[in-house]
C-alpha cells in the first residue's frame, strides 16, 4: 500500500461517499484518514475508484480488487475504467451509468469483467456510487464488489443486471 498523501485524500473521499450514498459505513472507522485508508485497502471487499475525465481512469484499488483483475494495486491505477469490462458489456456498462446518473447509486449490480490477463469473470453483489470530494465537488466513481464468480455462468436470481 502506497501511504502517500493522495491515497489517503482518496481513500477518504470514497469512505464519505458511500456513507452519504448507502447510509453506512463501509468500514469500521478509526478516526485518523491513514488507519481508515490502510482498512480499506485491506477490506477483503474489492474497491476500486475512477477519476472524472472523459475517458475515465482508474486511481483507487485495494488489495481484493487487485486479487479480481490479477494485478497489484499500482498495476490497476492509471488504466481506463472501460478497460475493465469487455467490449461487449458496453450497453451493460452505459445502462449502469445512466441508473447512477438518475439515482446517485446503485446495489446488486451484476455484470462481466476482464482481468488483466484477458480472464473474463462475473462481479455479483456491486455497489457503484457517486464520489464527491469534501467540498461536494464530482470526484468520480468508486465500486465495492460483494463477489466474484466464474464467466459462463448464468447471472444469479435476485441480482439484476443494470
Amino acid at each position: 500500500m502506497t501511504a502517500d498523501h493522495r491515497f489517503v485524500t482518496r481513500a477518504t473521499v470514497i469512505l464519505d461517499s458511500f456513507r452519504r450514498c448507502v447510509g453506512r459505513e463501509l468500514i469500521d472507522r478509526s478516526g485518523d484518514a491513514a488507519e481508515d485508508a490502510r482498512r480499506l485497502f485491506d477490506l477483503p471487499l474489492a474497491v476500486l475508484a475512477h477519476d472524472t475525465a472523459p475517458q475515465p481512469l482508474l486511481d483507487w484499488a485495494n488489495q481484493a480488487a487487485a486479487r479480481a483483475f490479477d494485478a497489484t494495486p499500482e498495476s490497476l491505477l492509471g488504466r481506463p475504467s472501460a478497460a475493465t469490462a469487455p467490449a461487449d458489456a458496453a450497453a451493460d456498462r452505459g445502462k449502469l451509468f445512466e441508473a447512477l446518473a438518475r439515482d446517485g447509486f446503485v446495489t446488486g449490480y451484476c455484470g462481466v469483467r476482464v482481468s488483466l490477463t484477458g480472464r473474463r469473470f462475473i462481479i455479483d453483489d456491486v455497489t457503484v456510487l457517486e464520489v464527491a470530494d469534501a467540498a461536494g465537488r464530482p470526484a468520480g466513481h468508486a465500486a465495492v464488489i460483494g463477489s466474484t464468480r466464474p464467466a459462463g455462468c448464468e447471472a444469479s436470481p435476485g441480482k439484476p443486471e443494470a
